[in-house]
């Protein structure tokens, strides 16, 4: 499973920039990277700052959107299938569980990282693969601990750097056997013959 796990951050901010760099330079030719701005509620601006980050990168980017009917599903597939890296946005990490699972999207994502396929997730695109992670509440003002698909055992907080999200992370520690913590502008890579970290700050309990 190939995986790359980042804790957040902004896309178009220059403290960014190694992250998006790492993202292209998981596939050994220039990539083919389908975009899933789900948490985001396919907001726009995220769409076209991603598109143009990633092609001044040299990727070609292709953008699968759930929020609107301008996609069949077997179009939906397509890209999914020729895809070398899947990128799933940050935003909020209840809609992106429930749309992917309604949508049959889950099911599609899975199969595609069985094949092989890269999964890049950021913030609620990163807790997704992760048996539980740390989430924003309801109201917004604290956090607390929920289920991923359970694609890689323990859990995971992003956004570490801010100081109550990573207060709530020490509080489930105990219960876990192996925890993430990633700040923003960090990553988790994790192939199918190499793990390691990139970025400053983060914390990894085994």
């Amino acid at each position: 499973m190939n995986l790359m796990l980042i804790g957040g951050g902004q896309l178009i901010a220059p403290s960014h920039q190694v992250i998006n760099r790492h993202v292209v330079q998981l596939t050994k030719h220039a990539p083919h990277i389908v975009f899933l701005p789900t948490a985001s509620r396919d907001e726009r601006l995220y769409q076209e700052q991603f598109r143009a980050t990633y092609e001044a990168l040299g990727a070609t980017v292709s953008i699968v959107t759930l929020f609107d009917d301008n996609q069949t599903i077997d179009t939906q597939r397509q890209l999914l299938q020729h895809a070398d890296i899947i990128y799933v946005g940050g935003g909020h990490y209840p809609l992106l569980a429930k749309t992917l699972e309604d949508t049959g999207m889950g099911v599609l994502l899975k199969q595609a990282v069985e094949r092989g396929t890269w999964y890049v997730g950021v913030s609620a695109g990163a807790i997704y693969p992760m048996e539980y992670g740390i989430r924003t509440i309801e109201s917004g003002n604290d956090y607390c601990l929920d289920t991923g698909q359970s694609w890689l055992s323990g859990c995971l907080c992003p956004h570490l750097n801010q100081e109550r999200r990573a207060a709530r992370f020490q509080d489930y520690l105990p219960q876990m056997e192996s925890a993430i913590g990633l700040p923003d502008d960090t990553a988790y890579i994790q192939s199918e013959t190499d793990q390691y970290m990139l970025g400053e700050g983060y914390e990894l309990y085994k």
